[in-house]
């Protein structure tokens, strides 16, 4: 995930939208493949799920490259980690996974460490940062969706919904926009890149959630606010300053805390 961050601020002078085209293009090739050679139908079983799944992938999708786009990296990618708090609440109320009293209290702290980091009131760019809340949102619900498809789906059917879904909704509105840019080579490489992390990230996340709890899961996303960090100031110079790393560090403090309660329960 951290590796798509990168990748999609190396070609921010693209459209949005076109970036998410190129974004499904290897998936599309590759995982119709494999599930020809596994014999496994394209169409799936619960098919209503699936569709939401590729329509919470694609809003989310496009919410969290405009904030790669617009915002610095950790800050960006930090944003995201309030993720596994959407999720642990909506693992409740939706999977019936359980929560606890004792969990609350981290919610609010993760949620403080959320705001050190979109800074309300003392920036110029809160827009971006809100927009990275709300992409927040998006991709929690269609990592619930993950968990309940793996019941009835498998996980390539998963994929290659979100891929298709994606891909068709991101070039019908291409032709309504007319703003498309032909890539360089090197920028075709970049996009290619691009769609094979998201491939990877895409595989390892669908499958992570069909074997595991929502809750449990979502923990390890917090190494991507490392990982943000060192591409961030390696490949763009940005250095994140001391509300964000102080953010940061409540949202990862409260993530592990939370981790300690369900597995000790």
């Amino acid at each position: 995930m951290a590796l798509i961050a990168v990748t999609v601020k190396q070609v921010r002078h693209f459209p949005i939208i076109e970036i998410a085209f190129f974004r499904n293009i290897p998936t599309m090739i590759i995982i119709p493949i494999i599930l020809k050679k596994k014999n496994i139908s394209f169409f799936g079983n619960n098919k209503p799920f699936l569709w939401f799944r590729g329509l919470m992938g694609i809003i989310g999708m496009l919410t969290i490259f405009y904030t790669f786009v617009n915002l610095p990296l950790t800050e960006a990618m930090t944003i995201q980690q309030l993720r596994p708090f959407f999720i642990f609440f909506l693992a409740g109320i939706f999977l019936k996974e359980k929560l606890h009293l004792r969990q609350i209290p981290f919610f609010v702290f993760a949620f403080l460490g959320g705001l050190l980091v979109i800074k309300p009131g003392f920036r110029m760019d809160i827009f971006p940062a809100f927009i990275g809340l709300l992409a927040t949102f998006f991709m929690a619900a269609g990592h619930i969706t993950i968990r309940h498809l793996r019941k009835t789906d498998h996980h390539l059917v998963i994929i290659n919904y979100l891929a298709y879904i994606s891909a068709f909704i991101s070039s019908i509105i291409l032709l309504f926009q007319k703003n498309f840019i032909v890539p360089d080579s090197s920028e075709l490489f970049i996009l290619f890149l691009l769609g094979l992390f998201a491939l990877i990230s895409q595989y390892s996340l669908t499958k992570a959630y069909q074997m595991a709890p929502a809750s449990l899961v979502s923990l390890y996303s917090y190494s991507q606010i490392i990982f943000s960090g060192i591409f961030g100031l390696l490949l763009f110079k940005e250095i994140p300053d001391l509300l964000t790393v102080i953010g940061a560090s409540f949202i990862i403090f409260s993530g592990y805390l939370n981790y300690r309660i369900e597995i000790n329960n």
